[in-house]
């Protein structure tokens, strides 16, 4: 039937069949209507088409990166010597996998499937249903208020959107070992533009079994990697739907920056252009009548500049760009020019003469990126040019992030923007849409924000306010929120028009400025936002790296093991990085808690620590695990639960007493913190190595992708007995590169060390201070080269040896102590004697010495008995929160693997 090449060999089977095997070294067979393509030895693209006219345009979905995979061996099977009616079967292998397909009959069920070589029960076949074992993607967005998705493609996805404009996407892992995409009609991207699609068939089926990171990595090999935005993006943005002005834009950042709260970027919701329409590309200059002044001002204060852009209007006639795009398509002046987005010429005007103009260059302060705001549904029915199974969304986020390299800029590009599909993740940043702020919705996001990895799609973000109408006074809600999304791949206030209107004659409005609450709550607020500045080296590190390994800052659980049945159904909690686990809380203290002005909820919470060789440390308990099991403890409104890796490196940058807020993410590191989490063989004696790193570079440009155009800072430990021997050293450069930065290296949880004496003049110069809130040293030495890189050996203080025991669990008791301190001094509940251990524990580190070191057992009793001896403690909510407060803390209990219900049904995280 067939001819094969050299080396095919005839085997009978009994009298009835033979078998034909050939071996091959090659990346795609065509066998008649059938073509294969082993794009990866387990990511398989299965074509067919009778005409034998296959598709090597790129869509959306796939770049055609030149396939890396070999096809090693074909095999034919079902020549019968006595039956005429024998099946006829072709087996292709690559070193992963086989394809097993009716060489002679077009796809259907029963016709072809792919199967894992290393475990069989990995395997696919055409029909078999994509939600069986699929861990799920994402959707286009959150919009029509809705608190939660339904993930789940073949049910209904939004409550307010049919599922044709969803986008909805299958994850590319899957607990059944495989995936598929089905790229079937998907228009082509041919002559720098979008085309019909003519293909029949067209399939790519991802066999990774549960090599989830795997699965990734190989998608971004098919479809390109999830390009890093630039570093500024990844701290704070600020956004609003109201009605600025000039001065009331320089007012509110200079709010920010008294304040002290963190702001990278400003960000114009659709008030910057002029009035009427929806969308509109000139600027409002009766709000902005000194536009250039105001524009350098705010670049002067280190902030970049977004803009909110409703592209479906068209360009209208009263546009100070009309002329320039009328002349440049061709059109009569004098009227409108209708919204043609699938018309490259259009949209390439649109780009050119309508956008550009806005955006910064080298030499003006402009619009440093767009929000793409589209709303005006995905059907694709604009007036002029069609193409089937395109959708705006896509062509939209496709246009704007590619103006850059389409030009030959450097700049890296960014835009703010809806899911449009698969693909999508080449474009950060996404924008969820208008979702609901109600606790349901925020207890949805940690879910929906980690599985969207599992498509590459690493950078939502997510409005950031508080609940509106009777939500408005809830504080804690609105923290909440905030925590969350600094504990989030974006930190970005932003408010859609709920803080204006008619709630403010009713005190109803959602609250987005920060500080518009009372000040335990706005302190916990700029608390979050500072913890997310100062953790930028480790959040930026990780991005940079997902670029080439798919992994997400934030994933679900079960990357960590997918193997551990325990770390499925673990909605609430994510990893962050490669060594933290975060738990963000996302439900209300007690049903009294709204509207009280005094942060007096405690919140019971459960965190699972993963089975782990290394084992885990409570961040803000320092309780020591070794992995598989619940992590529970009372937490107050200032806390987010999270795990680290024991002995864990965790890059950071020191926070600046003294100098200004605004703008830090943007600048390359001067200064850097290398933290070492606590580990159980710091308190026994034993031995532990471990390293962290820190990118650096100019973070704003595409140079990075360029070799030595970044800086890779390695700190590497070696523990033994009660000494740190520690190596810190950089590798690469890029221009603007400090040539001399501070660092310091910190360690939690621990007594004080003890630095060496100065070997000789030239050594560096260490400064050691012991720090309370990290109840650890923390030593710093400046004007470090790090091209050179530096050594120093510390040893913890030896007069602590006997109770280094008594500091495993202390920070959580620090912690819990100051709640309870600061909930009595409130009530100006008796000072004296009644409550002296309660102030000694608060201040331990300031009392640190190896005798007070010994006496922390029994001072923490006396805690629990001096307080709970008070009698005049006649309010209820403070002496519920004070036993909260009091009990034993973090504790553990073992953990049977969760019963996974439906995503769609998350109503809470469960209460332990």
């Amino acid at each position: 039937r067939r001819g094969l090449r050299g080396g095919a060999v005839l085997a009978l089977l009994g009298s009835a069949a033979a078998v034909l095997t050939e071996t091959l070294d090659t990346p795609i067979v065509v066998d008649g209507p059938w073509r294969f393509t082993a794009v990866t030895d387990r990511l398989i693209r299965i074509e067919y088409d009778a005409a034998k006219k296959f598709v090597d345009e790129p869509t959306m979905a796939f770049i055609r990166t030149a396939p890396k995979g070999r096809w090693t061996g074909l095999s034919f099977t079902g020549l019968s010597l006595t039956d005429d009616n024998s099946e006829e079967w072709s087996t292709l292998t690559t070193s992963r996998v086989s394809v097993r397909y009716k060489s002679g009959m077009p796809p259907g069920n029963g016709t072809v499937s792919v199967t894992s070589l290393e475990n069989g029960t990995y395997s696919w076949s055409w029909g078999d249903d994509p939600s069986i074992g699929n861990l799920l993607g994402t959707a286009r967005t959150l919009d029509g208020e809705v608190e939660t998705l339904d993930l789940n493609c073949n049910n209904k996805v939004s409550g307010a959107y049919d599922n044709s404009e969803m986008h909805c996407t299958w994850g590319l892992v899957s607990r059944s070992g495989w995936a598929v995409v089905n790229d079937t009609g998907m228009p082509m991207w041919t002559k720098a533009w979008f085309a019909e699609s003519r293909n029949t068939i067209d399939v790519s089926v991802f066999l990774h079994g549960l090599d989830f990171a795997g699965a990734i990595a190989d998608f971004f090999f098919a479809s390109g990697g999830a390009n890093i935005p630039p570093r500024w993006a990844l701290g704070t943005m600020f956004t609003r739907w109201f009605n600025y002005d000039s001065d009331s834009v320089e007012a509110m950042i200079d709010d920010f920056e008294s304040r002290s709260m963190p702001l990278d970027a400003w960000v114009f919701d659709m008030n910057w252009h002029t009035y009427g329409p929806w969308g509109s590309f000139s600027w409002n200059k009766n709000s902005f009548p000194r536009l250039q002044g105001m524009l350098d001002w705010i670049r002067d204060r280190g902030l970049k500049v977004g803009a909110n852009m409703h592209e479906h209007d068209g360009v209208s006639t009263k546009e100070d760009t009309y002329d320039a795009v009328c002349k440049a398509l061709g059109c009569t002046p004098g009227q409108n020019i209708p919204f043609d987005l699938y018309n490259r010429t259009y949209a390439i005007a649109q780009e050119d003469i309508a956008i550009r103009p806005l955006e910064s260059t080298a030499e003006k302060q402009g619009i440093d990126f767009s929000w793409i705001d589209y709303q005006q549904g995905e059907r694709d029915r604009f007036e002029k040019t069609r193409i089937r199974n395109l959708n705006p969304t896509i062509v939209l986020n496709y246009l704007r992030y590619s103006d850059q390299a389409r030009r030959g800029a450097r700049r890296r590009a960014m835009i703010l923007s809806r899911w449009g599909g698969l693909g999508s993740h080449r474009y950060p940043l996404g924008f969820s849409g208008d979702q609901r702020h109600t606790w349901r919705g925020l207890a949805f996001l940690p879910y929906f924000t980690s599985t969207s990895a599992n498509v590459g799609y690493n950078y939502w973000s997510h409005d950031t306010v508080g609940g509106s109408g009777k939500d408005s006074s809830d504080y804690e809600l609105s923290v909440r929120w905030v925590q969350t999304t600094a504990w989030s791949p974006v930190l970005r206030f932003h408010d859609k028009g709920q803080g204006t209107g008619g709630c403010a004659s009713t005190a109803g409005c959602a609250r987005i400025v920060p500080w518009d609450m009372p000040t335990p709550f706005f302190e916990a607020v700029r608390a979050a936002a500072r913890e997310r500045d100062q953790l930028l080296p480790y959040i930026y590190t990780a991005c940079f790296f997902a670029t080439h390994t798919g992994l997400a800052l934030v994933r679900p659980m079960y990357y960590e093991d997918p193997a551990d049945d325990a770390l499925y159904g673990l909605y609430g909690q994510y990893l962050f990085g490669p060594d933290l686990v975060v738990s963000p809380i996302t439900q209300p203290s007690g049903p009294d808690a709204a509207g009280f002005p005094q942060a007096m909820g405690a919140v019971r919470w459960s965190v699972y620590a993963p089975r782990s060789a290394r084992g885990w440390v409570d961040v803000l308990n320092g309780d020591l695990y070794a992995g598989g099991e619940a992590v529970v403890g009372a937490y107050g409104i200032r806390d987010v639960p999270s795990l680290a890796r024991q002995g864990a490196v965790v890059p950071r940058r020191p926070w600046p007493r003294g100098e200004s807020s605004l703008g830090r993410a943007q600048r390359p590191l001067s200064a850097v913190e290398f933290r070492i989490m606590p580990a159980r063989a710091f308190y026994t004696g034993g031995r532990l190595s471990g390293s962290g790193a820190a990118v650096d570079d100019d973070g704003v440009t595409i140079d990075y992708r360029l070799k030595k155009q970044a800086l890779l800072i390695s700190c590497a430990y070696n523990f033994s007995g009660r000494t740190f021997s520690i190596w810190v050293i950089g590798r690469g450069n890029f221009v603007g590169r400090p040539t001399k930065v501070s660092l310091t290296l910190s360690f939690p949880q621990l007594p004080p060390v003890v630095l060496p004496p100065h070997p000789h003049p030239g050594a560096p110069l260490w400064e050691s201070r012991y720090d309370h809130q990290l109840l650890g040293s923390s030593i710093t030495t400046r004007d470090v080269d790090l091209s050179i890189g530096t050594h120093i050996q510390v040893d913890l203080d030896e007069a602590y040896a006997p109770v280094l025991p008594n500091f495993v669990g202390v920070l959580g008791r620090i912690r819990r102590a100051r709640y309870i301190k600061d909930a009595l001094d409130d009530l100006n509940v008796n000072y004296g004697e009644h409550r002296t251990n309660l102030t000694s524990y608060v201040l331990a580190a300031t009392a640190m010495e190896p005798r007070f070191a010994a006496e922390l057992p029994a001072l923490w009793e006396g805690v629990r008995a001096q307080v709970g001896a008070l009698k005049d403690l006649k309010d209820e909510r403070r002496r519920r929160f004070i036993a909260q407060m009091l009990s034993n803390g973090a504790r553990r209990r073992d953990r049977a693997p969760p019963a996974e219900a439906e995503p769609e049904q998350l109503k809470e995280h469960v209460i332990v």
